[in-house]
């Protein structure tokens, strides 16, 4: 998700793959190959839908939110005005293994917005801060200052984030480097899982047009990479804020930098609305931009 400008932020490879019958093992090998956050297998389902596979370097995951945007992208700018079967259209419904996900593109701003599926779950056990520490061995200098949990949020079966709220020591938010996934015990039923660290600096949260905005800055980090832009990570964080301040029907404005520390600023808008309760999330958008920087034709060995 990135500026409109021709940029290398957070790279994401998107293979229209159309009807081609691709096994998990040969998408995983591709996925590897690229070494991405993220690469998106994008099918054409009967009768005109697109679905998509989604692979880390290591494994498929159910839902991310900067595949689906980038994936937004390349459908409504490079694939939808060629397609004679499929209508041109500023929404499309994109279906994922977490679920179907609406898609909207806006032309004026450049942006694509999510509709994110989500069965947001707060694990009743947090991560440890001797858990975390094994993720990034120099936080032991200042151990003292970290809490002894902190929460695990799923936002969908098989995808947690564990959530560090660094705000007290932003020294220490910019020394955070690529570290392996964090182990956390989730509760029954929520296993296996991908997980994620979820490091944050918050801001004074302000009203404007009925709205609670915020400015966050975030990194995530897991399997040994760093996440210049995590939708489905800043979706989760976004949602354990906003349940945490609550509010009947509250509607919830997030203003995400990521990726400044590693040199690939990216900018991601959250919104979450909670439910007539206030004590559950009826919806999450994700809005972001992307750029095209090349393409091609990947040849498979036989």
């Amino acid at each position: 998700m990135a500026s409109h400008k021709l940029s290398y932020r957070n790279q994401l490879a998107v293979l229209d793959v159309e009807k081609i019958v691709l096994s998990p093992p040969q998408m995983q090998m591709i996925a590897r190959e690229f070494n991405f956050s993220e690469t998106v297998f994008l099918r054409r389902n009967d009768p005109g839908e697109f679905a998509v596979n989604i692979y880390t370097p290591v494994t498929e995951i159910e839902f991310a939110g900067h595949p689906v945007i980038g994936t937004g992208h390349v459908i409504f700018q490079r694939l939808l005005p060629s397609l004679r079967e499929y209508q041109v259209s500023s929404e499309i419904r994109l279906f994922t293994n977490a679920g179907p996900v609406t898609l909207h593109h806006n032309a004026e701003e450049a942006t694509v917005s999510a509709q994110v599926p989500h069965n947001i779950h707060i694990h009743s056990r947090p991560t440890t801060k001797e858990q975390v520490l094994k993720t990034q061995p120099f936080l032991h200098e200042h151990s003292s200052s970290l809490e002894e949990g902190y929460p695990a949020v799923s936002i969908v079966k098989r995808v947690t984030y564990t959530l560090v709220d660094l705000t007290r020591d932003p020294e220490v938010f910019t020394c955070l480097s690529a570290g392996p996934s964090q182990v956390t015990e989730l509760d029954d039923g929520w296993s296996p899982s991908f997980t994620g660290v979820m490091y944050y600096l918050t801001s004074t949260p302000y009203i404007e047009e009925g709205f609670v905005m915020q400015r966050l800055r975030v990194r995530m980090i897991a399997i040994d990479l760093e996440d210049p832009a995590c939708g489905s990570g800043c979706s989760s964080l976004c949602a354990y804020l906003a349940l945490q301040q609550g509010g009947p029907r509250a509607q919830f404005k997030f203003l995400i930098e990521q990726g400044k520390e590693i040199g690939r600023d990216s900018y991601i808008h959250v919104g979450v609305t909670l439910n007539q309760s206030g004590d559950g999330v009826e919806t999450i958008s994700l809005t972001g931009q992307a750029a095209t920087v090349m393409e091609g034709t990947l040849l498979l060995p036989e």
